[in-house]
């Protein structure tokens, strides 16, 4: 029978605030550059074509990537290059849906940023329903902002260093080290 990961690693296995403070500022300085001109691509495509499809594109394959990049390696990379790797309660990679359920507070978050560039007048050419929901998509946002925010806060107060969205996810963010000491990483999954 295969033992939880709860029941095999320390506290200090799990990866603690600051360290995923420092994974989120890493993450965005390697993407930021690629995401800028993505979005660049996106409100050009989006003037041009008179249509939000490019930013919902735009909005899709930043998405994929981050649950993708989870799913498949256990992490973004700011997460690969500080040595740590998100897992589920069996030491594995989370599933697809473990990674969408992830980051679902920025998923939503993000769309409702997509809806509230589209509506605020920048973009003049798009259709006016996006100015209609653009309100409140803004004031979602806001909700919402304040929802990551105590999401984030979680980690200094649990158990294991677990975020809200860790919870939901059944995902644990450890040092990719406690894994290879405690013999999780014989799998190929975690090279």
């Amino acid at each position: 029978m295969e033992h939880s990961i709860t029941e095999r690693l320390v506290e200090s296995d799990y990866a603690g605030f600051w360290k995923r403070v420092l994974i989120s500022i890493v993450d965005f300085l390697i993407l930021a550059l690629p995401v800028y001109f993505i979005n660049g691509w996106a409100v050009s495509a989006a003037e041009r074509y008179q249509s939000g499809i490019p930013l919902w594109i735009q909005w899709g394959l930043i998405s994929l990537f981050n649950i993708v990049l989870v799913a498949k390696y256990g992490g973004t990379p700011g997460r690969l290059i500080l040595r740590t790797r998100i897992v589920n309660e069996q030491g594995k990679y989370p599933s697809l849906k473990q990674a969408v359920i992830r980051y679902s507070f920025l998923l939503i978050n993000s769309l409702l940023a997509v809806i509230v560039a589209a509506g605020d007048g920048t973009l003049s050419k798009l259709p006016e329903a996006y100015a209609n929901w653009a309100p409140l998509a803004s004031d979602l946002t806001g909700f919402l902002a304040l929802v990551i925010i105590i999401d984030c806060l979680f980690i200094v107060f649990s158990m294991r260093n677990r975020a809200l969205h860790d919870m939901m996810a059944g995902t644990y963010v450890v040092n990719q080290s406690a894994l290879l000491d405690e013999g999780y990483g014989a799998g190929k999954d975690y090279m």
